[in-house]
């Protein structure tokens, strides 16, 4: 249950988390805002109350006569009272009342209070005949012939009257200004989202079959625009991968029927009559090729489905280079002789750090490439020299070449004499490895590619 209000802000619509955050935010303001206003207007009116006691104290103490005898009797004193709620008292120290305006004989402060007096003090009393608390300013006599104290008062009907006022103003007005806040919180936030509204339309309307189209990028520099420039590179990437898988199977399929149909022909021309023994012999010698061929594709295919990224899992194990290409070479022996092609082997004894399958595999596809292209009486050499940090092994053989469009990385393969999945094949090794592939024409003729392996610890 806890965990499920927790999450219960991440479920919430975007418009309604930006229209909540913002209507908080302005809530919080304008709560803020009449709480300093409330407590601004009551401290200006009690400093208001507090100057016209000042004002009263000075002008009464002024008026009194000085050597009030002991024996006066407490009186009413019109200097001491007006007619706004405003009273005053004259006592002793001791709290007995001198003079007094009308209906406030009783003493306004304790004897120990007035006996505290060092200098005008202001004080904050429930007084009789008022209806609501009272000020009071106490200022003691500076004459020692004459100590008593002057009070004077008056009402805070008033401050409380306006604080009130102000108090009905805040409870109408607030919840009306939090109400418009929210109502243009949604508002808002719809016309910022619009972008992105329509940014996820356009995105809808972009299918498998036309990735060629791209979202509208806003004009500000924000992050809808830096979103929509992601976007509309994510297309394009997915833009070229799917044209190049488009490629890739249409080659595959090339591949393939190449050798079934020559499996169907030879296969259909044995069917046709009835063979001798010889005759069979030789069909299946012809179609053990194209088998090979076809098993050797499957293969290429199920190692490029496993790629990630153009990168192959490797079980890393320090391996012989001679032998390691010497066998991949020896497979190829038999089928060399009888195509009339001179196999070459010439590479150091040495060793180095690499996956002996993968690395394998990429040999294997090399070879059968320049051997499927050299013509009779042509030559394929297998070379390699070491470097400080890699082992550099070159293929070359003497035939047509390979095609400049295949030295490209991106090349799907379909060009005149390319390599096609073979050579996708090698790349994907050799970027497994952190090494590289070259592919150069000869001067003199033929294909020389250069399959870079680092040498490993």
């Amino acid at each position: 249950m806890t965990t499920s209000l927790m999450n219960l802000p991440a479920r919430l619509p975007i418009r309604v988390r930006i229209t909540a955050a913002f209507a908080a935010t302005m809530t919080l303001l304008l709560v803020g805002l009449a709480a300093v206003a409330y407590v601004w207007m009551g401290a200006a009116l009690l400093d208001e109350i507090d100057s016209g006691l000042r004002f009263r104290a000075s002008a009464t103490a002024s008026s009194l006569p000085t050597g009030t005898p002991a024996a006066e009797v407490v009186g009413s004193d019109r200097r001491l009272q007006e007619a706004t709620e405003a009273f005053g008292q004259l006592v002793t120290p001791s709290g007995r009342v001198l003079r007094a305006s009308a209906g406030f004989n009783a003493p306004l402060l304790r004897p120990d209070e007035l006996g505290r007096l060092r200098r005008p003090t202001f004080f904050q009393r429930h007084v009789p005949h008022l209806a609501g608390p009272a000020r009071l300013l106490a200022v003691p006599s500076t004459s020692a012939a004459d100590p008593n104290v002057l009070i004077v008062g008056t009402s805070m009907a008033d401050r409380t009257d306006a604080l009130r006022r102000l108090s009905e103003v805040f409870a109408i007005g607030g919840p009306t200004a939090i109400a418009l806040a929210w109502l243009a919180s949604w508002i808002v936030a719809g016309w910022g989202l619009h972008p992105m509204e329509r940014m996820r339309q356009q995105a809808s309307a972009i299918t498998a079959s036309g990735l060629d189209r791209r979202l509208s990028i806003p004009p500000a520099k924000d992050a809808l625009q830096r979103l929509a420039r992601t976007l509309n590179d994510m297309l394009g990437r997915l833009d070229t991968s799917l044209t190049r898988e488009r490629a890739f199977i249409e080659h595959a399929s090339h591949e393939l029927r190449t050798p079934l149909a020559a499996l169907r022909a030879e296969v259909d021309l044995s069917l046709s009559r009835r063979r001798s023994p010889k005759e069979l012999t030789a069909a299946l010698h012809s179609v053990s090729p194209e088998t090979d061929r076809l098993a050797r594709l499957a293969e290429d295919l199920l190692v490029l489905a496993r790629a990630d990224d153009g990168r192959l899992p490797l079980h890393l194990q320090t391996i012989s280079l001679r032998e390691t290409l010497e066998s991949a070479a020896a497979l190829f022996a038999a089928r060399a002789l009888e195509l009339g092609v001179t196999l070459d082997v010439d590479v150091p004894d040495t060793t180095i750090t690499a996956d002996p399958l993968r690395l394998r595999q990429a040999l294997v596809n090399l070879l059968d490439n320049a051997l499927r292209h050299t013509p009779k009486n042509g030559t394929v050499r297998v070379s390699a020299t070491l470097g400080d940090s890699a082992a550099h092994i070159t293929i070359a053989d003497t035939g047509p070449g390979i095609a400049e469009a295949s030295a490209d990385p991106d090349d799907s393969g379909q060009s005149r004499h390319s390599p096609g999945l073979g050579l996708r094949v090698v790349r994907a090794v050799a970027a497994s490895h952190h090494g590289a592939v070259q592919i150069s024409r000869n001067a003199d003729g033929g294909a020389t590619i250069e399959l870079t392996v680092p040498r490993g610890s």
